[in-house]
């Protein structure tokens, strides 16, 4: 039989990782990733979060003892009305090649919720392994039916020398609206591949909000299709990169019809020698007139060992858009520093306001659910 290590060893071939002679992978080191144990790597029974007890009508669920199901079981959960548990479709798992090799070697867990019309859900999912080496792959799949809603809280930590490796699907109805915030939080060791893949119908509305902290390479693949066109996306992304990290976002949406509307804002602080790669690709069709879309990457450069790589994109086939994308790479402003210690701030509680300035917006539209949750330690 072929063990774990010899299917590992055939996945992380040469002939079979993205060559960094593409675009989306030539800024991303995959030798952290390459250097984790397969042998080693196994599923680790959740810890209980330290976090807040869930509000009136929140459901919560965990990574269960096992290390490979939630706790408790969602078919044990009084699901609110129109909200039923149901498979997770084969093709959720169709996204980036990579994460799809590697997740298909790891456990769960698997979670699929229907929304039917007009149901309303407000879901966390917390899944933390209590031990190094942990091997995670959750599979997370939500179909939510006309004017459905659902508020999701993902919060997902990666201990020491660990492989996570995510996707988050979902399919919007018309007037649906999924409202997402995720916690990726890890060590210095590990690594973490997450994948979403959303389709919006017209009159849908989808957020997403995400804070990655730490880790050794993490990388979020976000894929929205608007199939019709006249619906709403919004990204928002915070990397809080430091020591040898390596944060990438590469976040893709496509408008399939006219009148669809993108607002996207992603944020980094760099120090020490870490790395923020930002690739957004948007791409408009020439069926998708009158698109409204605009793209926004700022880095906050602390150290000069740091590294930014930024490459927003703009596809656009359609002649009557509104397309706009922009990226900065700043330093601390010596203005502002001069401003603060002039008012009797010394210059590391001064330095300390301003990077907390910078991660202000983000922070400020985190959904409520995870908003909630304690950020001791995220921010310097």
């Amino acid at each position: 039989m072929t063990t774990t290590r010899d299917r590992w060893s055939e996945a992380l071939t040469p002939a079979t990782l993205p060559r960094q002679a593409r675009d989306s992978w030539r800024f991303t080191d995959l030798a952290p990733l390459k250097a984790l144990d397969p042998g080693r790597l196994a599923p680790r029974p959740g810890v209980i979060p330290d976090l807040p007890p869930p509000a009136p009508g929140v459901v919560r669920l965990c990574l269960g003892p096992d290390g490979v199901s939630f706790s408790p079981a969602p078919a044990d959960i009084s699901w609110p009305a129109g909200v039923q548990v149901c498979a997770v479709p084969p093709d959720v798992a169709d996204a980036p090649a990579l994460a799809v090799r590697l997740g298909a070697l790891l456990p769960g867990p698997s979670l699929g919720l229907q929304l039917a019309p007009g149901a309303r859900l407000r879901l966390e999912l917390v899944l933390q392994p209590a031990q190094a080496e942990a091997a995670l792959a959750p599979r997370l799949w939500f179909d939510l039916a006309e004017d459905a809603s659902l508020e999701l809280a993902l919060g997902l930590w990666g201990p020491a020398d660990s492989l996570l490796v995510a996707c988050v699907g979902a399919r919007l109805a018309a007037g649906a609206e999924l409202l997402e915030g995720q916690r990726l939080q890890g060590a210095d060791s590990a690594v973490a591949l997450v994948s979403g893949q959303v389709q919006q119908a017209p009159g849908s509305r989808y957020g997403r909000t995400a804070v990655v902290s730490g880790w050794r390479l993490a990388r979020l693949e976000p894929q929205v299709c608007q199939t019709e066109g006249q619906a709403v996306t919004t990204f928002r992304d915070l990397a809080l990169a430091r020591g040898q990290a390596t944060i990438d976002l590469h976040s893709q949406v496509r408008f399939g019809g006219p009148e669809g509307r993108l607002d996207q804002l992603q944020r980094a602080l760099v120090d020490d020698g870490a790395q923020s790669v930002f690739n957004g690709v948007v791409q408009v069709p020439r069926e998708a007139q009158r698109t409204d879309a605009a793209q926004l990457s700022r880095h906050l450069l602390l150290s000069t060992r740091g590294r930014v790589d930024t490459i927003p994109q703009l596809e656009i086939v359609a002649d009557d858009v509104r397309c706009t994308h922009g990226a900065t790479v700043s330093s601390l402003s010596d203005d502002e520093l001069f401003y603060l210690q002039s008012r009797g701030v010394d210059r590391v509680l001064a330095c300390r306001l301003l990077t907390r300035g910078f991660c202000r917006p983000i922070f400020d539209d985190l959904p409520p659910l995870i908003a909630a949750w304690p950020s001791e330690g995220l921010l310097p």
